[in-house]
């Protein structure tokens, strides 16, 4: 079969640019190796994700929003503290002058929400589940060989888009060089049910051990993910609920009264990857495929779908033919800034909050009273963790 456009990978990133290239009037196949549409998890268990005011904006940009809005939890205002020390900083939406900085939702919501649209676009082809064997780069586009459900087929696209995550098979194939780094560090995330409702508060705690950060959900939850060293993870993954509920008060006290309900404990082993080159002359990175960050600035998920917007208005009014190396050359020019941005954002807040060091902790003090007391580069900050730091796409301002 043939097809303007096949994406592999069906997560999040995939189901994204599937829409948005979709909307261009191309034609998509995604391949996924899962099966989309597995059981919802309980309300305790389900994982969430931190979306932008960027990231809003393209989901309105692609009327998705309405759908997606009803099972948000704004973020109205941001504190940021050290544990042990009286400097804080605090960040308000309507100082932006907006109702609110970034909203977040569960996992599997928005996946839902995702595969709604997919599967309602005409111009969709939704594969799974698929395993992809090979493929072959032409001058014209790429050759993808595999099985759907079992069964031999062969699918020529005249692009490919990678959204396969960060350890993409595919990527070797494609000769491209990955760099990782570990953090040495475990994140812990899991859902907590509160005595008291947020009422559009997040939390940023830094401890001497990691930052944890408390993420407002609906129905008085939060999302809870708390980076520590491996070993001291491993302990709190094991502890009772009693035992993990009273460090967490220890380090984190009483802001919304007393914890009253632990869900499901996970656990993610933290890197820092990179794979380069995020394009070739039929082919595109986008997502984790490209760069996997540490989740200490809640930019993983908005990263990628900047990519996507970026990739929109790269192939604006392209055939995907002749022009197509260049315009993906222009993709991944257009990218470099805002990605390298993004990882020293949050390598700084790591190397700076990830750690014990009595001179740091005192830093640690001044830096959070010296954003405090100065209301630009507040806003400085602000924007940057909107997704507003480097440059603006179509989607990015709410036109498709």
């Amino acid at each position: 079969m043939k097809t303007d456009v096949c994406i592999i990978g069906g997560g999040l990133v995939g189901l994204s640019a599937a829409l948005v290239l979709a909307r261009q009037g191309r034609s998509v196949t995604l391949l996924e190796a899962r099966d989309l549409s597995a059981v919802e998890p309980e309300s305790m268990d389900a994982r969430s994700i931190a979306l932008s005011l960027s990231s809003q904006r393209i989901f309105e940009a692609l009327d998705i929003w309405d759908d997606l809005a009803p099972n948000c939890a704004p973020i109205r205002h941001i504190h940021v503290s050290s544990a042990g020390h009286l400097g804080a900083t605090r960040l308000h939406a309507d100082e932006q002058g907006l109702d609110a900085m970034g909203q977040v939702i569960e996992y599997h919501l928005l996946q839902q929400t995702l595969l709604v649209e997919a599967e309602r676009e005409a111009r969709i082809e939704l594969l799974f589940p698929a395993e992809v064997e090979d493929l072959q780069q032409q001058t014209d586009g790429v050759s993808i060989e595999g099985r759907i459900d079992g069964q031999p087929r062969r699918i020529e696209a005249r692009l490919l888009l990678l959204a396969d995550g960060g350890q993409s098979a595919l990527a070797g194939q494609l000769g491209l060089q990955r760099e990782e780094q570990s953090y040495r560090q475990t994140a812990i995330v899991a859902n907590l049910r509160c005595e008291r409702d947020g009422e559009g508060w997040a939390y940023e705690r830094f401890t001497a051990s990691g930052p944890m950060a408390w993420l407002p959900l609906t129905r008085e939850r939060y999302a809870l993910v708390w980076t520590l060293p491996p070993q001291q993870a491993e302990t709190m993954l094991q502890a009772t609920d009693e035992d993990f509920v009273a460090a967490l008060h220890r380090l984190f006290g009483y802001r919304l009264g007393r914890i009253l309900e632990v869900g499901r404990r996970g656990r993610f082993e933290l890197m820092l990857r990179r794979t380069r080159p995020l394009s070739g002359p039929r082919w595109a990175l986008v997502g984790n495929a490209a760069n996997a960050l540490h989740p200490v600035a809640g930019q993983g998920f908005n990263l990628a779908l900047r990519d996507v917007a970026a990739l929109h208005d790269a192939l604006r009014d392209s055939a995907l033919q002749a022009d197509l190396p260049e315009r993906l050359a222009d993709y991944a020019a257009s990218r470099v800034e805002d990605q390298e941005r993004t990882i020293r954002w949050g390598n700084r807040l790591v190397d700076l909050f990830s750690n014990d060091l009595p001179l740091l902790d005192h830093a640690r003090a001044a830096a959070l009273g010296l954003l405090e007391r100065c209301p630009p580069l507040k806003r400085e900050v602000a924007w940057q963790g909107m997704g507003y730091g480097a440059g603006l796409s179509s989607l990015m301002r709410g036109r498709a």
